[in-house]
């Protein structure tokens, strides 16, 4: 009986660090001086960077921590999934769009944390150019200002202890409001 409240405690824990995640990605200062495209991947786009930087920061974590981290990146995959078959994507398609995506993931997921703590401070823009705002190179201001943005929320994120995230809101920075902000 005990273990049906801890399951709803724990599935309300995962509903509002999801919240969070979507509401940060969903900031208008992304799409607008970030210049992220507001187009359903650019969209995305934000949901696993945001989605990255919890992961990263509980990845190390134990125990039931870690099991509420797997929680969310569960709910986020199944909210796609949920949103991809709300916009009319066929039932045959939407396993290989999710497929794409988890491998989309997976990757920015691999190349934003190698660039996370690696000494040459041009890889995470070079990741970001090239993972969201498709190699253009008019682009470099912004994707500086948003890798500027990542390593302070990366900061932020590091300087909690991961039960204090779990309890309270995730300490997400405001995105840069100016191209080439820094940190």
């Amino acid at each position: 009986m005990f273990g049906l409240f801890r399951n709803k405690e724990r599935d309300a824990q995962i509903s509002r660090l999801y919240d969070q995640i979507l509401a940060q990605s969903r900031d208008p200062v992304l799409f607008t001086d970030g210049r992220v495209p507001d187009t359903v991947e650019g969209r995305i786009d934000m949901m696993l960077l945001h989605l990255f930087l919890l992961m990263h920061r509980l990845n190390d974590e134990k125990g039931e921590i870690h099991e509420l981290a797997r929680g969310v990146c569960d709910r986020f995959f199944a909210e796609l999934d949920r949103a991809m078959r709300e916009m009319g994507v066929g039932d045959l398609s939407v396993p290989k769009k999710m497929r794409k995506v988890a491998d989309i993931y997976t990757g920015c997921s691999a190349a934003y944390g190698k660039a996370l703590v690696s000494s040459d401070k041009a890889e995470l823009p070079e990741a970001l150019l090239r993972n969201i705002y498709g190699r253009n190179a008019e682009r470099r201001g912004e994707a500086q200002a948003l890798a500027d943005y990542i390593r302070r929320a990366s900061e932020a994120l590091a300087g909690v202890p991961a039960d204090a995230l779990v309890c309270d809101a995730i300490p997400f920075p405001s995105p840069p409001l100016t191209l080439g902000a820094s940190a």
